[in-house]
Protein backbone atom coordinates (compact mmCIF):
# COMPACT_ATOMS: atom_id res chain seq x y z
CA UNK A 1 0.00 0.00 0.00
CA UNK A 2 3.10 2.24 0.98
CA UNK A 3 4.05 1.74 -2.46
CA UNK A 4 1.01 3.08 -4.17
CA UNK A 5 0.57 5.69 -2.36
CA UNK A 6 3.88 7.30 -2.66
CA UNK A 7 3.47 7.06 -6.89
CA UNK A 8 1.64 10.15 -5.45
CA UNK A 9 4.28 12.24 -5.18
CA UNK A 10 5.56 12.52 -8.80
CA UNK A 11 6.61 12.46 -12.97
CA UNK A 12 9.03 12.23 -15.60
CA UNK A 13 9.53 13.90 -19.27
CA UNK A 14 13.16 13.84 -20.68
CA UNK A 15 16.00 15.61 -20.75
CA UNK A 16 18.78 18.31 -21.45
CA UNK A 17 21.52 18.23 -18.82
CA UNK A 18 23.74 21.47 -18.64
CA UNK A 19 26.58 20.37 -16.28
CA UNK A 20 28.90 22.77 -13.81
CA UNK A 21 31.43 23.38 -17.16
CA UNK A 22 28.06 24.05 -20.18
CA UNK A 23 27.58 27.37 -21.11
CA UNK A 24 24.09 28.30 -19.32
CA UNK A 25 21.54 29.31 -22.16
CA UNK A 26 20.59 33.12 -22.63
CA UNK A 27 17.35 34.62 -20.95
CA UNK A 28 14.90 35.50 -22.78
CA UNK A 29 13.24 38.59 -23.49
CA UNK A 30 10.81 39.13 -19.69
CA UNK A 31 7.42 39.36 -22.46
CA UNK A 32 8.44 36.06 -23.15
CA UNK A 33 9.38 34.87 -19.50
CA UNK A 34 7.52 33.96 -16.54
CA UNK A 35 9.53 33.90 -13.42
CA UNK A 36 7.53 32.03 -11.30
CA UNK A 37 10.48 32.05 -8.21
CA UNK A 38 14.04 33.67 -8.06
CA UNK A 39 14.41 33.75 -4.26
CA UNK A 40 14.85 36.81 -3.99
CA UNK A 41 12.23 38.24 -1.71
CA UNK A 42 10.99 36.47 1.85
CA UNK A 43 7.37 35.94 0.10
CA UNK A 44 9.16 33.26 -2.42
CA UNK A 45 10.56 31.42 0.30
CA UNK A 46 7.82 31.45 2.81
CA UNK A 47 5.51 29.83 -0.28
CA UNK A 48 7.24 26.89 -0.08
CA UNK A 49 6.68 23.78 2.51
CA UNK A 50 7.39 19.92 3.08
CA UNK A 51 4.52 18.07 1.28
CA UNK A 52 2.58 15.81 4.19
CA UNK A 53 0.73 12.54 2.74
CA UNK A 54 -0.32 11.19 5.82
CA UNK A 55 -0.23 7.47 4.42
CA UNK A 56 3.35 7.46 2.76
CA UNK A 57 5.32 9.89 5.10
CA UNK A 58 8.57 11.49 4.07
CA UNK A 59 11.24 12.70 6.49
CA UNK A 60 10.62 16.48 6.35
CA UNK A 61 13.30 18.36 4.58
CA UNK A 62 14.41 21.61 6.14
CA UNK A 63 13.80 24.49 3.84
CA UNK A 64 16.13 27.68 4.02
CA UNK A 65 16.74 31.31 1.68
CA UNK A 66 20.02 31.31 1.00
CA UNK A 67 22.82 33.33 -1.32
CA UNK A 68 24.73 30.28 -1.99
CA UNK A 69 24.78 28.85 -5.01
CA UNK A 70 22.42 31.71 -6.66
CA UNK A 71 22.28 31.74 -10.50
CA UNK A 72 19.51 34.80 -10.56
CA UNK A 73 20.13 37.85 -8.48
CA UNK A 74 21.44 36.66 -4.82
CA UNK A 75 19.01 34.24 -3.48
CA UNK A 76 18.18 30.49 -3.73
CA UNK A 77 16.04 28.26 -2.29
CA UNK A 78 18.07 25.29 -0.34
CA UNK A 79 16.43 22.31 1.05
CA UNK A 80 18.24 19.77 3.28
CA UNK A 81 16.53 16.68 2.90
CA UNK A 82 16.79 13.71 5.82
CA UNK A 83 16.53 10.78 4.06
CA UNK A 84 13.77 9.47 2.36
CA UNK A 85 12.83 7.56 -0.88
CA UNK A 86 10.74 10.92 -2.83
CA UNK A 87 10.59 13.90 0.03
CA UNK A 88 9.03 16.62 -1.29
CA UNK A 89 8.32 20.54 -1.03
CA UNK A 90 5.64 22.21 -2.54
CA UNK A 91 4.36 25.49 -3.30
CA UNK A 92 1.09 26.80 -4.26
CA UNK A 93 2.29 30.39 -5.17
CA UNK A 94 1.57 30.02 -8.57
CA UNK A 95 -0.62 31.20 -11.43
CA UNK A 96 -3.50 29.32 -12.39
CA UNK A 97 -3.21 29.62 -16.24
CA UNK A 98 -0.47 27.75 -17.71
CA UNK A 99 -2.03 27.51 -21.67
CA UNK A 100 0.79 30.24 -23.17
CA UNK A 101 3.81 28.66 -21.45
CA UNK A 102 5.41 25.88 -23.39
CA UNK A 103 8.64 25.39 -21.38
CA UNK A 104 9.81 24.46 -17.89
CA UNK A 105 12.81 25.42 -16.51
CA UNK A 106 14.88 25.74 -13.17
CA UNK A 107 18.23 25.68 -11.97
CA UNK A 108 19.64 23.24 -9.36
CA UNK A 109 23.54 22.82 -7.95
CA UNK A 110 23.98 19.49 -6.77
CA UNK A 111 26.71 18.14 -5.19
CA UNK A 112 26.95 14.60 -6.44
CA UNK A 113 25.11 12.48 -8.96
CA UNK A 114 21.33 11.99 -8.34
CA UNK A 115 17.77 12.06 -9.56
CA UNK A 116 15.04 15.21 -8.81
CA UNK A 117 12.36 16.09 -10.57
CA UNK A 118 9.30 19.03 -10.74
CA UNK A 119 5.77 18.09 -10.56
CA UNK A 120 2.75 20.34 -11.58
CA UNK A 121 -0.89 19.25 -10.40
CA UNK A 122 -3.78 20.79 -11.21
CA UNK A 123 -7.46 20.42 -9.78
CA UNK A 124 -8.19 17.36 -11.10
CA UNK A 125 -4.88 16.10 -10.85
CA UNK A 126 -4.57 12.87 -8.80
CA UNK A 127 -2.01 10.88 -6.84
CA UNK A 128 -2.67 7.81 -7.66
CA UNK A 129 -0.70 5.04 -8.78
CA UNK A 130 -1.46 3.64 -13.08
CA UNK A 131 -1.57 5.62 -16.17
CA UNK A 132 -4.88 7.39 -15.12
CA UNK A 133 -3.61 8.80 -12.12
CA UNK A 134 0.10 9.33 -14.02
CA UNK A 135 -1.34 11.10 -17.08
CA UNK A 136 -3.60 13.25 -15.05
CA UNK A 137 -0.39 15.19 -13.65
CA UNK A 138 3.06 16.48 -15.53
CA UNK A 139 6.74 16.03 -14.11
CA UNK A 140 10.01 15.86 -15.14
CA UNK A 141 12.82 14.07 -13.84
CA UNK A 142 16.57 14.46 -14.15
CA UNK A 143 19.63 13.06 -13.59
CA UNK A 144 22.02 15.21 -12.20
CA UNK A 145 25.69 15.89 -12.21
CA UNK A 146 27.42 17.83 -9.82
CA UNK A 147 27.70 21.53 -9.81
CA UNK A 148 25.07 23.58 -11.57
CA UNK A 149 21.94 21.59 -13.99
CA UNK A 150 19.53 23.62 -16.38
CA UNK A 151 16.35 21.27 -15.95
CA UNK A 152 14.78 22.23 -19.33
CA UNK A 153 11.47 20.36 -20.01
CA UNK A 154 8.44 20.78 -22.57
CA UNK A 155 5.28 21.13 -21.15
CA UNK A 156 3.42 19.61 -23.83
CA UNK A 157 5.61 16.86 -25.05
CA UNK A 158 2.52 14.86 -26.35
CA UNK A 159 -0.78 14.17 -25.57
CA UNK A 160 -0.61 11.75 -22.57
CA UNK A 161 2.33 13.67 -20.40
CA UNK A 162 1.13 17.44 -20.60
CA UNK A 163 -0.73 19.89 -19.26
CA UNK A 164 -4.44 19.91 -20.61
CA UNK A 165 -7.65 21.23 -19.79
CA UNK A 166 -8.90 17.54 -19.57
CA UNK A 167 -8.22 14.26 -20.06
CA UNK A 168 -9.54 11.53 -22.98
CA UNK A 169 -12.10 10.08 -20.49
CA UNK A 170 -13.58 13.94 -20.23
CA UNK A 171 -12.28 14.21 -16.78
CA UNK A 172 -11.63 18.16 -16.47
CA UNK A 173 -8.17 18.71 -14.69
CA UNK A 174 -8.94 22.73 -14.32
CA UNK A 175 -6.37 25.19 -13.17
CA UNK A 176 -2.75 24.22 -11.68
CA UNK A 177 -2.74 24.35 -8.07
CA UNK A 178 0.78 23.39 -6.92
CA UNK A 179 4.23 23.44 -8.19
CA UNK A 180 6.44 20.43 -6.49
CA UNK A 181 10.36 19.75 -6.30
CA UNK A 182 11.60 16.30 -5.08
CA UNK A 183 14.53 14.03 -4.50
CA UNK A 184 15.19 10.43 -5.12
CA UNK A 185 16.62 8.65 -1.65
CA UNK A 186 18.69 12.03 -0.83
CA UNK A 187 21.33 11.07 1.78
CA UNK A 188 20.59 12.51 5.41
CA UNK A 189 22.25 15.98 5.71
CA UNK A 190 22.17 16.62 2.06
CA UNK A 191 21.52 19.77 0.41
CA UNK A 192 20.10 20.78 -3.13
CA UNK A 193 20.07 24.41 -4.42
CA UNK A 194 17.00 25.52 -6.66
CA UNK A 195 16.99 28.48 -8.23
CA UNK A 196 15.65 30.60 -11.33
CA UNK A 197 12.32 28.69 -11.83
CA UNK A 198 10.58 30.18 -15.05
CA UNK A 199 8.49 29.22 -17.95
CA UNK A 200 8.86 30.56 -20.86
CA UNK A 201 6.60 30.89 -24.24
CA UNK A 202 9.33 29.31 -26.69
CA UNK A 203 9.42 25.78 -27.32
CA UNK A 204 12.18 23.26 -26.10
CA UNK A 205 13.72 21.94 -29.44
CA UNK A 206 13.51 18.49 -29.76
CA UNK A 207 16.87 16.55 -28.37
CA UNK A 208 18.99 15.13 -31.34
CA UNK A 209 17.94 11.18 -31.31
CA UNK A 210 21.27 9.01 -32.52
CA UNK A 211 19.62 5.36 -33.04
CA UNK A 212 21.79 2.77 -31.95
CA UNK A 213 22.71 0.06 -33.88
CA UNK A 214 22.39 -3.51 -32.38
CA UNK A 215 25.25 -6.57 -33.19
CA UNK A 216 23.68 -9.58 -33.64
CA UNK A 217 26.61 -12.34 -32.60
CA UNK A 218 26.54 -15.23 -34.33
CA UNK A 219 25.17 -13.63 -37.23
CA UNK A 220 25.90 -10.14 -39.69
CA UNK A 221 22.90 -8.43 -38.63
CA UNK A 222 22.99 -5.41 -37.32
CA UNK A 223 19.79 -3.73 -36.41
CA UNK A 224 17.99 -0.86 -35.09
CA UNK A 225 15.86 -2.87 -32.59
CA UNK A 226 14.19 -6.11 -31.56
CA UNK A 227 11.34 -4.80 -33.57
CA UNK A 228 13.77 -4.32 -36.74
CA UNK A 229 15.63 -7.55 -35.62
CA UNK A 230 12.21 -9.51 -35.93
CA UNK A 231 10.90 -7.81 -39.08
CA UNK A 232 14.64 -9.00 -40.70
CA UNK A 233 14.39 -12.78 -39.73
CA UNK A 234 10.16 -13.19 -39.67
CA UNK A 235 10.47 -15.88 -42.81
CA UNK A 236 12.68 -18.03 -40.39
CA UNK A 237 9.93 -18.26 -38.07
CA UNK A 238 8.18 -21.77 -37.67
CA UNK A 239 4.99 -22.74 -35.52
CA UNK A 240 6.98 -24.06 -32.21
CA UNK A 241 6.43 -27.02 -30.44
CA UNK A 242 5.43 -26.91 -26.66
CA UNK A 243 8.26 -28.29 -24.86
CA UNK A 244 8.63 -29.25 -20.78
CA UNK A 245 11.42 -28.64 -18.98
CA UNK A 246 12.14 -32.09 -18.99
CA UNK A 247 12.03 -32.32 -22.18
CA UNK A 248 14.46 -29.84 -23.40
CA UNK A 249 16.96 -30.61 -20.65
CA UNK A 250 16.69 -34.46 -22.28
CA UNK A 251 17.54 -33.43 -25.81
CA UNK A 252 20.30 -31.02 -24.35
CA UNK A 253 21.60 -34.16 -22.42
CA UNK A 254 21.57 -36.30 -26.01
CA UNK A 255 23.60 -33.31 -27.95
CA UNK A 256 25.45 -33.65 -24.84
CA UNK A 257 26.50 -37.62 -25.31
CA UNK A 258 26.29 -36.55 -29.42
CA UNK A 259 29.32 -34.07 -28.64
CA UNK A 260 31.48 -36.38 -26.30
CA UNK A 261 32.30 -38.72 -29.17
CA UNK A 262 34.20 -35.83 -30.91
CA UNK A 263 35.04 -33.90 -28.01
CA UNK A 264 35.75 -36.53 -24.94
CA UNK A 265 36.92 -34.32 -22.31
CA UNK A 266 33.38 -32.41 -22.76
CA UNK A 267 31.52 -30.81 -19.42
CA UNK A 268 28.03 -30.47 -18.92
CA UNK A 269 27.02 -27.67 -16.64
CA UNK A 270 23.54 -26.89 -15.75
CA UNK A 271 23.25 -23.51 -14.57
CA UNK A 272 20.01 -23.51 -11.97
CA UNK A 273 19.52 -22.16 -8.48
CA UNK A 274 19.23 -24.70 -5.98
CA UNK A 275 20.58 -27.36 -8.49
CA UNK A 276 23.23 -29.77 -7.25
CA UNK A 277 25.77 -31.68 -9.28
CA UNK A 278 27.84 -28.39 -10.97
CA UNK A 279 30.95 -29.14 -8.76
CA UNK A 280 32.03 -32.78 -9.26
CA UNK A 281 34.18 -33.08 -5.93
CA UNK A 282 31.36 -32.08 -4.10
CA UNK A 283 28.19 -33.38 -5.51
CA UNK A 284 26.09 -32.10 -3.03
CA UNK A 285 27.07 -28.96 -3.34
CA UNK A 286 24.00 -26.80 -5.17
CA UNK A 287 24.64 -23.66 -7.61
CA UNK A 288 23.63 -20.54 -6.28
CA UNK A 289 25.11 -18.11 -8.68
CA UNK A 290 21.70 -16.19 -10.51
CA UNK A 291 20.49 -12.95 -10.14
CA UNK A 292 17.65 -11.75 -11.29
CA UNK A 293 15.44 -8.82 -11.04
CA UNK A 294 12.46 -6.66 -13.00
CA UNK A 295 12.15 -2.62 -13.52
CA UNK A 296 9.31 -0.75 -14.93
CA UNK A 297 10.69 2.01 -16.83
CA UNK A 298 6.94 2.88 -18.52
CA UNK A 299 6.03 6.19 -19.18
CA UNK A 300 4.23 8.96 -18.62
CA UNK A 301 7.26 10.74 -16.38
CA UNK A 302 4.73 10.61 -13.66
CA UNK A 303 4.96 7.26 -12.69
CA UNK A 304 8.44 7.63 -10.41
CA UNK A 305 7.34 5.38 -7.89
CA UNK A 306 6.42 2.42 -10.16
CA UNK A 307 9.90 3.20 -11.96
CA UNK A 308 12.26 3.22 -8.43
CA UNK A 309 10.47 0.06 -7.11
CA UNK A 310 12.80 -2.84 -6.76
CA UNK A 311 11.49 -6.37 -7.70
CA UNK A 312 14.84 -8.23 -7.29
CA UNK A 313 13.19 -10.91 -4.56
CA UNK A 314 9.96 -11.77 -6.71
CA UNK A 315 9.04 -15.31 -7.99
CA UNK A 316 7.66 -14.35 -11.09
CA UNK A 317 6.90 -10.80 -12.84
CA UNK A 318 6.14 -9.76 -16.17
CA UNK A 319 8.84 -10.61 -19.63
CA UNK A 320 7.63 -7.94 -22.37
CA UNK A 321 9.41 -5.21 -23.76
CA UNK A 322 12.63 -3.31 -23.39
CA UNK A 323 10.72 -0.68 -20.73
CA UNK A 324 8.81 -3.59 -18.99
CA UNK A 325 11.44 -6.70 -18.71
CA UNK A 326 13.94 -8.29 -15.99
CA UNK A 327 17.64 -8.21 -15.97
CA UNK A 328 19.41 -11.67 -15.36
CA UNK A 329 22.69 -12.54 -14.68
CA UNK A 330 24.27 -16.28 -14.31
CA UNK A 331 27.54 -16.89 -12.26
CA UNK A 332 29.96 -18.49 -14.90
CA UNK A 333 33.03 -18.56 -13.13
CA UNK A 334 33.00 -22.14 -13.18
CA UNK A 335 33.82 -22.14 -16.88
CA UNK A 336 37.52 -21.61 -17.46
CA UNK A 337 38.41 -19.00 -19.31
CA UNK A 338 39.26 -19.80 -22.66
CA UNK A 339 36.85 -22.82 -22.82
CA UNK A 340 35.30 -24.30 -26.11
CA UNK A 341 31.85 -23.59 -25.77
CA UNK A 342 29.99 -26.64 -28.09
CA UNK A 343 25.95 -26.06 -26.87
CA UNK A 344 24.68 -23.37 -24.38
CA UNK A 345 20.50 -22.76 -23.64
CA UNK A 346 18.89 -20.35 -21.12
CA UNK A 347 15.64 -21.81 -20.31
CA UNK A 348 12.65 -19.63 -18.72
CA UNK A 349 9.60 -21.20 -17.87
CA UNK A 350 6.39 -19.42 -18.17
CA UNK A 351 4.09 -18.86 -14.83
CA UNK A 352 1.04 -17.73 -16.97
CA UNK A 353 -0.72 -19.11 -20.26
CA UNK A 354 -0.14 -17.32 -23.62
CA UNK A 355 -2.33 -14.39 -23.95
CA UNK A 356 -4.96 -14.27 -27.71
CA UNK A 357 -3.02 -11.14 -28.73
CA UNK A 358 0.66 -11.66 -27.05
CA UNK A 359 1.55 -15.59 -28.30
CA UNK A 360 4.15 -17.44 -29.12
CA UNK A 361 1.97 -19.07 -31.32
CA UNK A 362 2.60 -15.84 -34.26
CA UNK A 363 6.08 -14.58 -35.37
CA UNK A 364 7.74 -12.97 -32.42
CA UNK A 365 11.17 -12.25 -31.43
CA UNK A 366 13.13 -12.13 -28.08
CA UNK A 367 17.00 -10.67 -27.84
CA UNK A 368 19.31 -10.84 -24.44
CA UNK A 369 21.40 -7.42 -24.08
CA UNK A 370 24.33 -7.04 -22.71
CA UNK A 371 24.63 -5.25 -19.41
CA UNK A 372 27.96 -2.94 -18.69
CA UNK A 373 26.91 -1.81 -14.83
CA UNK A 374 27.47 -4.17 -11.72
CA UNK A 375 24.29 -4.29 -10.52
CA UNK A 376 22.45 -4.59 -7.14
CA UNK A 377 19.59 -7.65 -6.85
CA UNK A 378 17.54 -6.05 -4.09
CA UNK A 379 18.81 -1.99 -5.40
CA UNK A 380 18.20 -1.94 -9.29
CA UNK A 381 15.85 -0.07 -10.65
CA UNK A 382 14.74 2.47 -13.48
CA UNK A 383 16.90 5.30 -11.84
CA UNK A 384 19.85 3.29 -10.52
CA UNK A 385 21.69 0.12 -10.85
CA UNK A 386 23.12 -0.22 -7.18
CA UNK A 387 22.86 2.43 -4.09
CA UNK A 388 24.17 5.74 -5.23
CA UNK A 389 24.93 4.34 -8.56
CA UNK A 390 23.13 5.59 -11.24
CA UNK A 391 22.37 4.60 -15.26
CA UNK A 392 23.03 7.45 -17.57
CA UNK A 393 19.01 7.32 -18.70
CA UNK A 394 15.79 5.76 -17.53
CA UNK A 395 15.97 2.15 -17.97
CA UNK A 396 19.60 2.33 -18.44
CA UNK A 397 18.79 3.08 -22.22
CA UNK A 398 21.91 4.45 -22.90
CA UNK A 399 24.48 2.31 -25.81
CA UNK A 400 26.81 5.33 -27.16
CA UNK A 401 29.98 6.45 -25.59
CA UNK A 402 33.04 5.59 -23.60
CA UNK A 403 30.32 4.26 -21.09
CA UNK A 404 27.42 3.10 -22.24
CA UNK A 405 24.82 1.42 -19.37
CA UNK A 406 24.27 -1.35 -21.80
CA UNK A 407 26.27 -3.16 -24.77
CA UNK A 408 25.08 -2.29 -28.07
CA UNK A 409 25.14 -5.94 -28.63
CA UNK A 410 22.34 -8.55 -28.75
CA UNK A 411 24.33 -11.96 -27.44
CA UNK A 412 21.43 -14.33 -27.69
CA UNK A 413 17.73 -13.68 -29.88
CA UNK A 414 15.13 -16.49 -31.10
CA UNK A 415 11.41 -16.72 -30.46
CA UNK A 416 9.58 -18.17 -27.85
CA UNK A 417 7.75 -21.32 -27.17
CA UNK A 418 4.52 -22.46 -25.00
CA UNK A 419 5.44 -23.54 -21.64
CA UNK A 420 9.45 -23.27 -21.36
CA UNK A 421 11.11 -21.03 -23.56
CA UNK A 422 14.56 -22.20 -24.37
CA UNK A 423 16.88 -19.96 -26.38
CA UNK A 424 20.36 -20.84 -27.84
CA UNK A 425 23.09 -19.13 -25.78
CA UNK A 426 26.15 -20.48 -27.47
CA UNK A 427 27.28 -16.51 -28.37
CA UNK A 428 26.32 -15.29 -24.83
CA UNK A 429 28.33 -17.88 -22.83
CA UNK A 430 31.44 -17.01 -25.62
CA UNK A 431 30.51 -13.39 -24.87
CA UNK A 432 31.53 -13.45 -21.50
CA UNK A 433 34.40 -16.37 -21.20
CA UNK A 434 36.23 -15.00 -23.68
CA UNK A 435 38.54 -12.26 -21.12
CA UNK A 436 37.28 -9.59 -22.38
CA UNK A 437 33.85 -8.83 -20.88
CA UNK A 438 32.76 -8.22 -17.65
CA UNK A 439 29.48 -10.49 -16.87
CA UNK A 440 26.91 -7.99 -15.71
CA UNK A 441 24.38 -10.24 -17.21
CA UNK A 442 21.34 -9.31 -19.57
CA UNK A 443 18.56 -7.90 -20.00
CA UNK A 444 15.45 -10.68 -21.71
CA UNK A 445 13.47 -8.45 -23.63
CA UNK A 446 10.88 -8.56 -27.11
CA UNK A 447 9.19 -6.73 -29.60
CA UNK A 448 6.17 -7.05 -28.09
CA UNK A 449 4.24 -10.16 -30.16
CA UNK A 450 4.54 -12.34 -26.88
CA UNK A 451 4.16 -11.36 -23.45
CA UNK A 452 4.28 -13.74 -20.42
CA UNK A 453 4.84 -13.81 -16.92
CA UNK A 454 7.95 -15.85 -15.58
CA UNK A 455 9.10 -17.91 -12.50
CA UNK A 456 12.31 -16.34 -11.39
CA UNK A 457 15.28 -18.01 -9.30
CA UNK A 458 13.02 -17.62 -6.57
CA UNK A 459 10.37 -20.03 -7.51
CA UNK A 460 9.28 -22.42 -5.25
CA UNK A 461 9.33 -25.42 -7.59
CA UNK A 462 13.25 -25.91 -8.53
CA UNK A 463 12.70 -27.11 -12.17
CA UNK A 464 10.46 -23.66 -12.62
CA UNK A 465 13.64 -21.57 -11.80
CA UNK A 466 15.41 -19.86 -14.92
CA UNK A 467 18.78 -21.66 -16.05
CA UNK A 468 21.50 -21.82 -18.60
CA UNK A 469 22.78 -25.46 -19.53
CA UNK A 470 26.03 -25.35 -21.29
CA UNK A 471 28.45 -27.63 -22.82
CA UNK A 472 32.07 -26.95 -23.01
CA UNK A 473 35.34 -28.24 -23.03
CA UNK A 474 38.45 -26.53 -21.19
CA UNK A 475 41.36 -25.23 -22.13
CA UNK A 476 44.19 -27.93 -22.25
Amino acid sequence: MRTLLLLTLITIPFRFVIAAEDPVPPLVDSREKLVLFDFESDSDFTAWRHLELPKAPEPRPRIERTTENATSGNGSLKVTFDGGVWPTVISSKIPGDWSEWHTFQADVFASRPCVVGFCVMQEGSTREPGWDGGVSRWAKTQFLQPGRNTISANLHPNEWSALRTKLENGRVLGKVVSLEFFAYRPHPGESLFVDNIRVLKAKVPPAEVNSPKFQVLGTDLSVTGVQDLGKKLIEKWAMPEPQTVEQVESRFQAEYENLKSSHPHAILAILRDGEAGLDRTRPDKTFAGWQDAYWSSHGPDSLTVDRSTNFGLAATQEIFMRHRSPLMRVDLSSIPTGSKILAARLLVVRASDPAKEHTPLKPNMWVAEACRRPWSETEVDAYRYAADKYWKAIGGMSWEGDDPDFWPVYVAHGPSQPICCSWDFVEAIRFWTDGKHANHGFMLHGDSKDWFRAWFREAPILKNRPAVLVVYEPPR
